[in-house]
């Protein structure tokens, strides 16, 4: 199993931690939102800086 789950929601500009994994999903969660530090638990324990976080400009186009 996965232990820490990450998801990056782009429109919404936040990201959730999942963590604790059961034969029935993930027993947590934290939601930040970008710009905000992100606690990422065990077995990795570190908090994540998503200052630099951001969602695409409108109309972007991935690099060539």
């Amino acid at each position: 199993m996965v232990p820490v789950y990450l998801v990056l929601d782009m429109q919404a500009e936040e990201i959730t931690a999942f963590w604790g994994p059961s034969p029935k999903g993930y027993r947590s969660r934290t939601t930040v939102r970008f710009g905000d530090t992100l606690h990422i638990p065990e077995p990795f324990a570190f908090d994540l800086d998503t200052a630099d976080f951001a969602a695409p400009a409108t109309g972007a186009t991935a690099p060539q």
